[in-house]
């Protein structure tokens, strides 16, 4: 079956796929046609998210000449400043798990912080930055 996939703002691109693809297979596919990064894509039907995971039969209402709309995520820049560090030094595949792990640890342990910590580094930040004025 033919998915014509329609970026917000921009081109569209027909992709072929079975009702077994997942989601994530078809997002593969566009990132060869469009140079897309997966990790960039989100595509929704009738405005609403497919999940990765779920095949394309899981949501009956895809069809052949159905039209999804690929809406393009900003990069994180933090997450690409730890993959531009980790991609000098190791393979593009560790280079990728080695900052997934990096943004999971960063992110629960910025979830573990208290607003007073948050306050504390903060009134440091702005202190030291005072002094550098």
């Amino acid at each position: 079956m033919k998915l014509t996939i329609k970026i917000l703002k921009g081109e569209e691109y027909i992709v072929e796929t079975t009702p077994d693809s997942t989601i994530q297979q078809i997002k593969e596919e566009i990132e060869k046609k469009s140079t897309i990064p997966v990790e960039y894509q989100k595509l929704l039907l009738i405005g609403k998210a497919l999940s990765d995971e779920k095949t394309v039969a899981s949501y009956g209402n895809i069809a052949d000449g159905t039209k999804l709309t690929l809406v393009v995520k900003k990069p994180d820049p933090l997450r690409d400043v730890v993959y531009r560090h980790f991609k000098r030094f190791l393979q593009e595949e560790q280079s990728q798990q080695l900052t997934a792990k990096f943004m999971d640890d960063f992110e629960q342990k910025l979830r573990l912080l208290s607003l007073d910590d948050l306050e504390k580094i903060a009134t440091e930040m702005l202190a030291k930055k005072g002094q550098s004025v």
